[in-house]
């Protein structure tokens, strides 16, 4: 991969966890801790967002009934960390949406499957936590699109980057303020990331295969005239831009989804996979563009059998500008990751985001709780160690040296943030969709009159 294509990556860009309630001692011994009145509003908190029905976990954990035949797995990730799937350091800046569970916290759980699992009186249950009724976790969206034939995924373990053609073609110019993915076979899907094709370039990669869409490992050439919009991961849901900020979509750009296929089932799959767009309304004047920004170094070198091998990369700014959240990339051999930063006129390092064990399954955005300043000639430091040593339980092969590439047993390094120009201030009146053609690639629009006549 070149380091042009680098620099365009990612950024366009959270279980269990919550709030917990102890057993407390008492003279007699230690109270008895219950599911209605001690572990349900642990799970209403943080857990139930995603242990639903029509959400990403694979059961739902509502009800008693449905979490009491889980109290083993339960027990075995809470104590392992493993849940909830949230990995930054309390040394990070203060994020939204911190999944971590408090020693208090975890000790409520285990407690209650330790001593038996008692459901408790009814009476102690708190109300029912209330979700949107729509199917996004972002709310009901104005467009949802996928690609226009379903793909046959092939049996076999290995990485697959496969690229499909979204028409969309908006006749005028948007403001997107986000995207939300939903994967239609988690056995096969890794992760996307969604293009923004300007120049209508891919058709003719794609004419040339027969099946739906085409291969996209050389990126470079196959995205052509493309710019990323967002990339989503397991566990991944980004927040919709702030009032008046919103990305730019341009008049006439279809999109290309690239999914990687990682297919361990030993089964062949099939996936058509979807994702949904919220856009800025007339009513909303948007002043400035959500941007992102890499730290990233493409010259690795992992040498086989290596446990502690480092990277770094810097990257300094040359405008005022507000940070809004951070992130962190590698594969199988990602041990930890950060990324620092030093204001102008000052000595010590801000840690933006530190994540002391990486997890190549759950690549999650942090957001931060307070946007964070970053004056012209703040310098952002990505800081980074792989293991490449038989010490590593997901490394692929400890006798291979490994450099930088694609497949997920290759290696990739880089953190980055999303942004705003502090100076920006565009003035501009989003307008609606026109001329949408109504197809199999269009799943649904808010409203008909997004649609053309043909």
């Amino acid at each position: 991969m070149k380091a042009s294509w680098q620099a365009r990556m990612w950024l366009s860009v959270i279980g269990f966890g919550g709030l917990a309630a102890s057993a407390l001692a008492a003279e007699s011994g230690p109270a008895r801790v219950t599911f209605t009145k001690d572990v349900l509003p642990i799970l209403q908190e943080k857990c139930q967002e995603c242990h639903r029905a029509g959400q990403m976990a694979p059961m739902s954990l509502m009800t008693y009934d449905e979490v009491r035949p889980w109290a083993k797995a339960i027990r075995e990730n809470v104590s392992a960390g493993k849940m909830p799937p949230y990995f930054a350091d309390k040394a990070s800046l203060p994020m939204k949406h911190d999944q971590s569970l408090s020693q208090v916290q975890k000790d409520t759980i285990l407690a209650w499957i330790d001593s038996g699992t008692t459901k408790g009186s009814e009476k102690d249950m708190p109300a029912p936590r209330k979700f949107s009724e729509s199917e996004w976790r972002l709310g009901d969206p104005d467009v949802v699109l996928q690609p226009v034939e379903p793909f046959d995924v092939p049996a076999g373990d290995g990485d697959l980057y496969q690229c499909f053609a979204v028409p969309f073609a908006s006749a005028n110019d948007l403001w997107l303020k986000g995207v939300e993915f939903k994967p239609d076979n988690l056995k096969a899907v890794h992760h996307f990331i969604l293009f923004e094709d300007k120049l209508g370039k891919f058709k003719e990669f794609d004419a040339a295969t027969p099946e739906p869409g085409c291969e996209c490992e050389d990126m470079d050439k196959v995205l052509q005239g493309t710019t990323m919009v967002q990339m989503w991961a397991p566990g991944n849901v980004q927040p919709l831009a702030r009032t008046g900020e919103a990305k730019k979509l341009n008049a006439k750009s279809n999109f290309i989804l690239q999914v990687h296929y990682h297919n361990t089932t030993g089964e062949p799959q099939v996936d058509r996979s979807k994702f949904a767009l919220y856009l800025a309304k007339p009513e909303e004047q948007v002043q400035k563009e959500v941007r992102g920004q890499l730290v990233v170094q493409p010259n690795l070198f992992i040498k086989a059998g290596d446990p502690e091998s480092k990277f770094q990369a810097t990257y300094t700014i040359k405008e005022d500008i507000t940070v809004y959240s951070s992130g962190v990339h590698m594969h199988y051999r990602g041990k930890n990751m950060g990324l620092w930063a030093v204001r102008p006129g000052e000595t010590d390092e801000t840690t933006l985001v530190w994540v002391p064990n990486y997890d190549f399954n759950w690549q999650l955005t942090y957001e931060f709780a307070e946007p964070w300043k970053a004056p012209a000639g703040t310098k952002f430091t990505m800081r980074c160690t792989f293991d490449n040593s038989t010490n590593n339980p997901f490394n692929p092969d400890p006798t291979k040296d490994v450099r930088w590439g694609l497949a997920s047993t290759d290696e990739m390094a880089f953190s980055g943030y999303s942004y705003v120009v502090d100076s920006e201030a565009l003035k501009s009146t989003p307008e609606k969709p026109k001329g949408l053609v109504q197809g199999p690639g269009l799943v649904k629009v808010s409203d008909p009159e997004f649609l053309g006549t043909d």
